[in-house]
């Protein structure tokens, strides 16, 4: 093929203007491949992004157009400008077909990181009971928007309509990458992340099923009972087949237990535990000592999941003892239970210092 045509539209808005407050991509570039140059001209003039900033406009999918070599050039020209008004003015159909599938992933506009982020350390799928009778495994594609630490700040399916949709895009919330990079400098930057939905082959369902215990509680409104049923569910992580991501459940207690009136206590053997580690720690700074002190504060969180200073103190031994990822996780965790901003300064910081690999110094500052 001599001759080929490939138009992308993209759309404009202003920041926050979608609902997730991103920022529309910058003009796609087009390319084209029939030799004359008027037509370049007028398909750079037609791929511009649109001036209105009303409703945005779904961005149309690539399309090509292959003009066979048998013939005329001069029919080839005529074939090639009429394929190319067809692409740019498609149909609405088109779009909404689009949309049917996910919001895109769009990059903000300027310069364009040099690499993109990388998938670090991934969670894997929460599995519902009835999707146990579905032998076939799914792909689902999450968009996601990774900061200058390798942390997901914002997540949303880009195309999928699968049953597992839901559960992808709370793990890949969970999931840390190597941040994107404009020379050696760490940038934010939106990157598309594939996801494989495989539920395991001959589980047992979850009696209770305790996931769907809790979200019909939080449905109506029943917040002990929604925290009752996560706490079950986290017991079951690990031990279960179908669950393999507590994040998202310790997630979900600690936005309940936050929103209480009257917080759930902590057990008194839980907080001797979860203390007698923290003093140890302290004088300790041992890996093999503070890796047995995370074991520690591990059964105190499984026990107490809305422990807000046990996350502290666990992100604080697994940082000593080199489990970096644990460590950023325990400290979002905590971030997301202190009521203070000063507890959230000091976990951002301590994300900072753990994002540059200084786990000494986080150490240091979340034991004390």
């Amino acid at each position: 093929m001599d001759a080929s045509i490939q138009v992308m539209r993209n759309y404009r808005g202003k920041w926050g203007a979608g609902p997730h407050g991103k920022v529309p991509g910058s003009p796609v570039p087009v390319r084209i491949g029939l030799p004359f140059a008027p037509q370049t001209r007028l398909a750079s003039r037609l791929a511009e992004p649109s001036r209105d900033t009303g409703q945005r406009r779904a961005r149309y999918t690539p399309s090509l157009v292959y003009l066979p070599r048998a013939l005329p050039v001069r029919l080839r020209h005529v074939v090639g400008a009429i394929s190319l008004f067809a692409v740019v003015l498609a149909p609405a159909t088109r779009a909404s077909e689009g949309m049917a599938l996910g919001l895109p992933c769009d990059t903000p506009p300027g310069l364009a990181p040099d690499r993109a982020p990388m998938a670090r350390d991934t969670i894997g799928l929460n599995y519902r009971s009835e999707s146990l009778d579905l032998t076939d495994s799914a792909s689902v594609t999450v968009c996601v928007l990774v900061d200058s630490l390798g942390l997901v700040r914002e997540a949303h399916l880009s195309r999928g309509t699968t049953p597992f949709d839901s559960a992808a895009v709370d793990a890949v919330r969970w999931w840390l990458f190597d941040p994107a990079r404009r020379g050696a400098a760490a940038v934010p930057a939106w990157q598309s992340v594939f996801v494989r939905a495989r539920p395991p082959v001959d589980a047992e369902p979850l009696v209770p099923d305790v996931l769907a215990l809790a979200t019909n509680a939080e449905a109506r409104g029943d917040a002990r009972g929604a925290l009752d049923a996560w706490t079950g569910a986290l017991a079951r992580v690990g031990v279960h087949p179908t669950l393999r991501n507590e994040w998202v459940i310790r997630e979900h207690i600690l936005r309940l237990a936050s929103a209480l009136a009257k917080p759930p206590s902590v057990p008194l053997s839980a907080e001797g535990q979860a203390r007698g580690a923290r003093n140890l720690m302290q004088r300790n700074i041992a890996r093999g000592a503070n890796a047995d002190y995370a074991q520690t504060l591990d059964g105190v969180l499984r026990a107490a999941p809305w422990y807000v200073n046990a996350y502290r103190w666990r992100a604080a031994a697994r940082a000593a003892c080199g489990q970096r990822a644990g460590a950023m996780r325990d400290l979002l965790c905590y971030r997301l239970g202190v009521p203070d901003s000063a507890s959230r300064v000091l976990a951002d910081r301590a994300l900072v210092m753990l994002a540059a690999g200084d786990t000494l110094s986080a150490n240091s500052l979340l034991k004390n």
